[in-house]
């Protein structure tokens, strides 16, 4: 719930007593406890719509709003009405977002980051790739291809990263060579919004934070429209094209989209090739219907395929990754003057993996070929209430079931000691996922609170309870662990936190909250399989207990006519955080002669901590000139083993200006990154260097709907890798992942 402050004109002296009602502006229904403002105070409506304008002086400027409805003004000069009516259009419904834009009761600590496609320059390889320049995140790259985000010190099920404010595509591969970030093409989003913490509860098990992934989720405009584009860079040789098209009668609508990529070898700064290349597919359906302004009911279906995808630093590179995703979202809203509105949604995805050496210098010993699968099952119910006139409560039920099966078959060619070809290869089968399980069954309740004009109170509860077990545990695991019996977690989460308008330019928010987390699939179940960063094999623990953050966050924003600026401290307390040790009682059981010759069990340390900042601001100078900066630091340390947290980014900043006139644009953008020295020698981890590089990007609107986007990312071809970039593994010569050297990048879109 929000209102706009309306500047009030010159005072005169008589008053208006009078009633007013605001009402829907089809139905012409009344609305309860919107948010009406009259000459700059606020009141509610009650059950029945209405509200008092007793004592205001004249004239009134009055200002009408509601959750899932337009704003409606009206000025009124004199008291010739005895009841004034204030309409409000219906809002198109959106099924999936998880922000209500001007919410006044939205103080959970989050930011929505906007897409705009027409200043998208570069296509992004994926949605890590978008991920990539905001405060906070870091990349996981194992090749040019399925780049895996970083928040802070969270990475894979420690960051809850869904789309359409649900769905979830789980990755087959052990060695994340497909996370849900390869499985949605950039084209189709229209917004990612981030929750920095555990401070929301309506999107399943939240520990580090939310990435929801916006898919355009509205009923498009009557008529025909649609978009087509290519792409191409230069460093690589790599092409893209994608098209889309859609049609809306105003009550039924349908869309459909498609797409190819087809990247090559990149070149890093020194001329060194860095094996990266990939093609991928992808097309998507979606059909709604909207029998009214209060009802949309809407399917969609996708599929993706990717193949011949390098990974330098995984042991094999994938041949085929086939996804496949349906999604049936249903809402109503303006049910009852107490029930808002509910919204129910049906899932369910399949991912089919293969992966094998087949390029590897190692093939010539033993040829090894795993084929997995995931399936994911999942729903929700969701109602919104109005318990007053100035708070809202969401409560709801989720369910979310995620099975993996597979193995590996190796054929070995040669003697591992002389290298001599073998008479009879011999063939192994190695399972991987032991066909488990995990299904966790959520019930949770937000409430929103607003207290005051300046401040509103949120809050969030939630329980879990997680089931998991394996369905044909290896005689191995069962060897370590005995007969397996199903585990159940029960997980509490909560959160609340303060948000203050201290005045016009300056706000404040304190947010704390608990978010736990049930050991995944890999961390229970995985089976002498290599997963991590290091060459150690790694064997899950299913009597792992659930891990938990307490995290405090205090952010601040201020905003003037020209300038914007906001920052954010925090801290988290890790307790019974999940890790992974060498045990010298667990042989390697693949290549025993091979170091390192024990594996990693998983396990739980009692504490670990992270704690940080970020910030942002701009300055405009003019209408068309202005000048941008963000950065972010995460200090993350086990506690247990005195030694800092694996895989964290370095302090980083960027700076960047900025030149908009009329249909064109341009933007400078200089990042400059620390050395990483606070690094895991548990795990392996060296240091890495600091760098610096330079993007010029730039657009233009050259004919109404045709957007031209030219850039040159990495202008001084600066040589460089990021702290979480793998080395390469099982390769013909040792190297590093390095970024791209100096590429040159042409997008061409038209929109219909």
């Amino acid at each position: 719930m929000l209102c706009l402050a309306l500047s009030s004109l010159s005072a005169q002296n008589h008053q208006c007593n009078c009633r007013g009602q605001v009402i829907d502006q089809n139905t012409q229904q009344p609305i309860p406890y919107a948010v009406v403002e009259v000459n700059g105070t606020y009141q509610y409506t009650d059950e029945k719509g209405q509200f008092e304008l007793s004592g205001h002086e004249m004239p009134m400027q009055l200002c009408a709003s509601q959750m899932g409805y337009g704003k409606a003004h009206k000025e009124m000069t004199s008291c010739s009405q005895t009841m004034v009516f204030l309409a409000l259009p219906p809002k198109p419904l959106e099924l999936s977002t998880i922000t209500v834009e001007g919410d006044r009761g939205a103080s959970t600590p989050l930011s929505t980051v906007v897409q705009d496609n027409a200043q998208l320059v570069s296509q992004p390889v994926d949605i890590g790739d978008l991920l990539r320049e905001q405060p906070g995140f870091g990349l996981i790259k194992r090749g040019g291809y399925a780049l895996d985000p970083v928040f802070r010190s969270f990475k894979a099920e420690q960051l809850n990263i869904i789309y359409d404010g649900g769905v979830q595509v789980v990755h087959a591969c052990p060695g994340r060579m497909d996370p849900i970030s390869t499985h949605v093409n950039p084209s189709e989003i229209k917004a990612l919004e981030i929750v920095k913490g555990p401070f929301s509860v309506r999107h399943g098990q939240t520990m580090g934070g939310v990435v929801n992934i916006v898919t355009d989720d509205q009923a498009p405009a009557p008529g025909w429209g649609g978009f087509a584009e290519v792409g191409y860079e230069s460093n690589g040789d790599s092409r893209l094209t994608q098209a889309g098209l859609e049609y809306s009668t105003g009550i039924a609508d349908f869309s459909v989209s498609g797409g190819w990529k087809d990247f090559g070898n990149y070149q890093s700064g020194d001329g060194t090739t860095i094996p990266s290349a990939f093609r991928a597919y992808d097309y998507s359906l979606s059909a709604g219907l909207s029998p009214n302004a209060n009802q949309r009911l809407q399917a969609s279906w996708r599929q993706s395929f990717g193949r011949d995808i390098l990974h330098a630093g995984l042991m094999m590179d994938t041949d085929s990754d086939d996804a496949s995703v349906f999604s049936l979202d249903y809402k109503v809203q303006n049910l009852s003057p107490k029930l808002y509105g509910l919204t129910a949604k049906a899932y369910g995805s399949q991912v089919d993996h293969v992966m094998s050496n087949a390029r590897r210098p190692n093939f010539m010993m033993v040829e090894a070929v795993a084929t997995v699968q995931s399936q994911t099952l999942g729903g929700k119910v969701e109602a919104n209430w109005l318990p007053g006139a100035k708070s809202i409560l969401y409560t709801g039920l989720d369910y979310r079931r995620i099975s993996r099966s597979g193995e590996r078959v190796r054929t070995i060619k040669r003697h591992m000691m002389t290298g001599e070809p073998l008479p009879q290869p011999m063939v192994s089968t190695d399972p991987i996922w032991q066909d488990a399980y995990i299904n966790d069954v959520g019930a949770y309740a937000e409430y929103r609170l607003l207290i005051s004009d300046r401040l509103s109170w949120n809050s969030g509860l939630r329980l879990d309870w997680v089931n998991a077990n394996s369905n044909a545990p290896a005689p191995g695991f069962t060897e370590q662990y005995g007969l397996l019996d199903a585990q159940n977690d029960l997980n509490l989460s909560l959160n609340s936190s303060l948000h203050a308008q201290l005045s016009d330019e300056w706000s404040l928010q304190l947010a704390i909250g608990r978010g736990t987390r049930s050991a995944n699939m890999i961390e229970r179940y995985i089976y002498h399989f290599n997963v991590g960063v290091d060459p150690f094999e790694y064997l899950g623990n299913p009597n792992l207990k659930p891990e938990a953050n307490h995290q405090a966050e205090l952010s601040v924003r201020c905003e003037g006519e020209r300038w914007q600026a906001g920052g954010n401290v925090f801290y988290s307390l890790l307790t019974d955080y999940i890790t992974a040790a060498v045990d010298s009682t667990l042989p390697r059981k693949y290549m025993p002669m091979s170091e390192p010759r024990f594996a990693r069990r998983f396990t739980n340390i009692d504490r670990a901590m992270q704690a940080g900042f970020e910030w942002d601001a701009a300055y405009r100078f003019n209408d068309q000139l202005s000048v941008y900066t963000l950065g972010a630091y995460t200090h993350a340390h086990n506690q247990d083993w005195d030694e800092p947290l694996a895989q964290v980014t370095p302090l980083e900043g960027s700076l960047g200006i900025k030149y908009q006139r009329g249909r064109w644009w341009a933007d400078l953008r200089s990042r400059f990154v620390a050395e990483q020295n606070r690094v895991s020698p548990t795990f392996g981890e060296t240091t890495t260097p600091g760098f610096q590089t330079y993007d010029l990007r730039m657009g233009a609107e050259v004919l109404p709907g045709l957007n031209l986007g030219f850039s040159v990312l990495n202008i001084l071809d600066a040589n460089y890798y990021e702290h979480l970039s793998w080395a390469y593994r099982n390769m013909p010569e040792q190297g590093i992942l390095y970024e791209p050297g100096r590429n040159f990048a042409l997008l061409l879109k038209y929109n219909f």
